[in-house]
C-alpha cells in the first residue's frame, strides 16, 4: 500500500489562540506575540519594538525614581500624563507636552502629602482624579491652565484596601471606587461618597459604562474562595437592576465592547490552592449567564496576579497578563493581551498582542495608550518603556502553529517541501522557520528567509546540514520575524510513509 502526499496551507490568522493546540482549525494557532493579527486577517504584522521611556531634564534614566505606573491620554492636547510617587512614596504626578517623543517634565504643584494609591487615575472637567493616603480623594488641575494639586478634595469614610479605575457614566457624573464602594463627582465638583455599595465581602475591581447603566466587577475578598459578581446599577436606584454572576476566580477587567460584557479572570494564576490548573478566563455576558469563551491555562504559579490596568481601543479589550508555559516555572508568556475582533464580518480572537523583551521576571506593573503608542512600567524598579517613535522592529515577533498530523496522527509522515510566504521583505528583514515534532521539548531551526524584495521561499531539507527532514507522526512549526518582515502564510507538504516493523 502507498499514500500520496499532503499538502496543508495557512494563510489566515485572524481566529487567534485556539481552546487546545490538537484542535483543527485553519485561522487559529497557539500563540503570537508581538503580531498584529486583526488589521488584515491574511496576515501577521509585527508590532514596533519598544524603547526606554525614562528620560527628564536631568538625565535618561530619572523618571525610574518615581515609579510611574497609571496614565492618561489628555483629551484637549497631545499630553499624556502619569502617576507615579516621590521617594518617600507620596502621590507625585508626571507629564509629557508631547505623549510620542521628547522628555518627561516634573512639575513640583504635583506633589502629594500623602502616599500613592495606584489603579484609580482618571480624567474629568479637566483635573485629573486619583486615590492616596488612607481615606482620601486628590485632583489636580486645572489641566489646560496651571495646574496644583488638591490634597484632600474628598475624605471617604473607610480605610481604602483596594480601588478601581474612574469611569464617566452615562448621566453626566463621574464615578470611581474603593473597597466595596462607589464615589460620585458631578461636573461641578461635589463629591458624593458611598454613592452606592456592593455588599461588604467583595471588593470592587473595575468598572465600566454598560449603555446607560454601569456594570460593576466585584471579586471574592478572599483569593482562595469565592465566586466574583458583576452588579448592574442604573446609576440613582437603591437597588441593583441586576447581579450576575461570573464564576469562580477573581474578576480584575470588565469592559463593554459591541454590545458584550467582557470580563478577565485570574483563577488562581498565583494560588497553590488550583492544585496547577490555574487560569486566565475571558467571559462575556449578553444576557443569561456569563459564557466562557477563553481560557488559558498556567502551568506554574505566575508570582503576580493580573494587573488593573486595561484599555479599549479599535474594538478590542487590551489588559496585562502572565502566563507560565512549564511546569519548571522558567519559561512564560507575558505582555499586553487583546480580545476582540477586526469587525462584525470577523469572529472575536484572543492574541498576545504587546511583548517587552525587556522586562525581568517582576514582569508589567501597569501600561497606558496613547493612540497606537503603549507605555509599559515593568519590573518593579520604575522601568517605563513605550512604543518606538521610529519604524524600528528589534523584537523577535513569533508564531507557535497548532500541533499538524496531516491527517493522521498514528501513521509517519516525512516531511518534504516548507514554503514560507511574506510580503516583499525589507533590507535587513528576516523569517526563521523552526519545527518540534512529536514528544519533543525544543525546537530545531529548519532555515531563514531574507532576501530583499522575494516574497516566498521553499525549504526541502535543513538548511544548516542539508540533511534531509527526519520522519513524525506529528510536527509544530514556529515562524519568526525580525525587522519588520510580515508574513502571509506558509506550506507543508508531507509523504505518509509505511514502516515495517
Amino acid at each position: 500500500m502507498s499514500y500520496k502526499p499532503v499538502t496543508i496551507q495557512r494563510n489566515r490568522f485572524d481566529g487567534g489562540i485556539s481552546d487546545s493546540s490538537r484542535k483543527s482549525a485553519i485561522n487559529e494557532f497557539q500563540t503570537s506575540r508581538h503580531f498584529d493579527i486583526f488589521t488584515d486577517p491574511f496576515k501577521l504584522i509585527p508590532y514596533r519594538s519598544l524603547e526606554s521611556d525614562t528620560s527628564t531634564t536631568v538625565s535618561d534614566t530619572d523618571l525610574k525614581q518615581y515609579s510611574v505606573r497609571n496614565f492618561i491620554y489628555a483629551s484637549n492636547s497631545a499630553k499624556l500624563y502619569g502617576l507615579g510617587k516621590t521617594a518617600g512614596g507620596l502621590t507625585k504626578i508626571v507629564y509629557k507636552d508631547d505623549a510620542t517623543t521628547g522628555n518627561w517634565t516634573l512639575p513640583s504643584s504635583s506633589e502629594g502629602t500623602d502616599a500613592t494609591i495606584y489603579d484609580c487615575f482618571f480624567e474629568y472637567k479637566d483635573y485629573a482624579w486619583g486615590f492616596q493616603g488612607t481615606t482620601s480623594l486628590f485632583k489636580w488641575g486645572t489641566l489646560s491652565g496651571t495646574p496644583s494639586i488638591t490634597n484632600a478634595a474628598a475624605t471617604v469614610s473607610a480605610t481604602i484596601t483596594s480601588v478601581a479605575n474612574g469611569i464617566i457614566a452615562a448621566d453626566g457624573n463621574a464615578y470611581c471606587a474603593y473597597n466595596n464602594v462607589i464615589v460620585r463627582i458631578a461636573p461641578a465638583g461635589t463629591i458624593t461618597d458611598n454613592a452606592k455599595t456592593v455588599p461588604d465581602t467583595y471588593k470592587i475591581t473595575s468598572l465600566t459604562n454598560y449603555g446607560s447603566f454601569m456594570a460593576i466587577a466585584a471579586a471574592p475578598k478572599s483569593t482562595y474562595n469565592g465566586k466574583s459578581k458583576v452588579f448592574i446599577w442604573n446609576l440613582s436606584s437603591d437597588l441593583f437592576s441586576e447581579t450576575i454572576d461570573w464564576g469562580e476566580g477573581e474578576l480584575r477587567v470588565l469592559e463593554y465592547i459591541e454590545g458584550l460584557l467582557i470580563g478577565i479572570t485570574d483563577r488562581y494564576l498565583n494560588n497553590s490552592t488550583g492544585a496547577g490548573k490555574g487560569s486566565m478566563i475571558v467571559q462575556a455576558y449578553t444576557g443569561g449567564s456569563a459564557q466562557v469563551l477563553k481560557e488559558i491555562y498556567t502551568q506554574a504559579l505566575t508570582g503576580k496576579t493580573i494587573p488593573l490596568s486595561k484599555e479599549v481601543k479599535n474594538n478590542r479589550l487590551f489588559w496585562a497578563a502572565k502566563i507560565m508555559t512549564n511546569t519548571a516555572g522558567t519559561t512564560y508568556n507575558e505582555g499586553i493581551w487583546s480580545f476582540g475582533r477586526k469587525n462584525s464580518q470577523y469572529p472575536f480572537a484572543l492574541s498576545l498582542d504587546i511583548i517587552d523583551e525587556n522586562i525581568n521576571t517582576s514582569g508589567i506593573q501597569g501600561f497606558g495608550t496613547a493612540a497606537n503608542f503603549f507605555f509599559i512600567a515593568h519590573s518593579s524598579d520604575g522601568s517605563l518603556d513605550k512604543t518606538n517613535d521610529s519604524s524600528t522592529y528589534s523584537f523577535t515577533s513569533e508564531y507557535e502553529s497548532q500541533i499538524e498530523n496531516f491527517g493522521d496522527s498514528c501513521l509517519y509522515k516525512k516531511l518534504e517541501k516548507f514554503t514560507i510566504y511574506t510580503t516583499p521583505l525589507p533590507a535587513s528583514s528576516v523569517v526563521t522557520v523552526k519545527y518540534k515534532m512529536d514528544a519533543e521539548t525544543s525546537y530545531t531551526t529548519l532555515g531563514s528567509f531574507s532576501t530583499t524584495g522575494g516574497i516566498s521561499r521553499d525549504f526541502i531539507n535543513i538548511e544548516s546540514t542539508g540533511d534531509n527532514f527526519p520522519t513524525f507522526k506529528e510536527i509544530t512549526f514556529i515562524l519568526q520575524s525580525t525587522d519588520g518582515a510580515e508574513i502571509t502564510g506558509y506550506k507543508a507538504t508531507a509523504l505518509p510513509l509505511i514502516i515495517s516493523s
